[in-house]
């Protein structure tokens, strides 16, 4: 199996982006692949959005649920998507992950309903 399709493929992604000294920061997130692209989701609020507003720069890897990396890490660029991208953020992962997704969906559109910060989607475009 290539490196490629071991992130593609894999269980668990771990997500590295960048401060803005350079210092990586990398976490492992549930991630849906489409074509070479992976989608993701996080909680609006979170760092690697905030990152994600400074830099592109990334690099994605496949690892355990704990994070340990498992396999190669690849260059890729990520970048926010606009909350009308979720649905189809939702629609991959509840395909890949099932029910487990399909309860973070529905509770993240409780949180909208709510006025309260609903979760906002990434693309990680794996870069040659």
């Amino acid at each position: 199996m290539s490196d490629r399709t071991a992130v593609l493929t894999a269980q668990y992604v771990a997500l590295t982006t960048y401060r803005r000294d350079g210092t990586p920061v990398t976490t492992p997130v549930w991630a849906a692949a489409e074509g070479e692209s992976l989608y993701l989701f996080t909680n609006a609020s979170a760092g690697k959005v905030k990152r994600l507003r400074n830099s592109s720069r990334a690099a994605v890897a496949p690892c355990t649920a704990t994070g340990t990396i498992t396999g190669a890490q690849l260059p890729a660029e990520a970048f926010n998507l606009a909350s009308d991208q979720m649905p189809k953020v939702w629609g991959l992962l509840i395909k890949k992950y099932g029910i487990a997704a399909r309860l973070f969906a529905t509770y993240d559109r409780v949180r909208g309903f709510l006025r309260m910060q609903p979760s906002t989607g990434i693309e990680v475009r794996l870069t040659p």
